[in-house]
């Protein structure tokens, strides 16, 4: 049988699952990815440590999978509304979620610094999360040049960095809320900072002579 026609591994997923689930219990229960271990994950779980190291590389990569990767399939789809502003706030309403609720928000401020500081890391974070809610985004930003509410030259990638980073900012220095409000207000932000040249002419008031 060749791959292509090779059935799913019914088990090996429901071992996944339980080790994602586990892992999720006790960043729940302790807060702190430094404080979680391996052996505690394959005893909550009942999956063999060598199990769960044949799939993550560390704790880290576990981690991150259980907070963050293995959480992306349940963000809500931007799917086309006819609105660019819903379609904004749609998509931040996923991160916003996901990070303001236990235990992916403190898992993240643990892992931030090691994924900066860890390339193996950094690049499953880049090519697991980032890409590919970049590329979810980039038919909104489409479509919202298409309608006249955002620029041409509209650049999906400093899009997402403007939607995203203050929400990490928020959560790693300020601590300020986040919430619905925050989505709007960024969703807003966008659709004012590359809002199309004919429209900030428009909205200039004369000088005075």
């Amino acid at each position: 049988m060749n791959a292509r026609n090779r059935k799913p591994d019914r088990r090996a997923e429901r071992s996944k699952q339980a080790i994602l689930d586990a892992t999720r219990e006790l960043l729940a229960d302790e807060g702190d990815v430094g404080a979680l271990t391996v052996e505690a994950v394959a005893a909550r779980s009942g999956v063999a440590k060598t199990t769960i190291y044949r799939r993550w590389r560390d704790k880290w990569e576990l981690a991150l999978d259980a907070v963050m990767i293995d959480m992306l399939p349940g963000f809500a789809d931007p799917v086309d509304v006819g609105n660019t502003r819903k379609e904004l706030i749609t998509f931040v309403d996923g991160a916003m979620r996901n990070l303001s609720a236990l235990p992916s928000g403190p898992a993240m401020q643990g892992l931030a610094s090691q994924i900066a500081t860890d390339p193996e890391l950094g690049r499953v974070y880049r090519e697991q999360v980032v890409e590919p809610r970049r590329e979810q985004l980039r038919p909104v930003v489409e479509r919202g040049i298409a309608r006249g509410d955002l620029r041409p030259d509209t650049d999906v990638r400093l899009v997402h960095e403007l939607m995203v980073g203050p929400i990490f900012y928020r959560l790693l220095f300020s601590g300020g809320p986040l919430d619905r409000k925050l989505s709007t207000r960024l969703a807003d932000a966008i659709l004012d900072g590359f809002a199309p040249a004919r429209a900030a002419v428009t909205a200039r008031k004369p000088r005075r002579r």
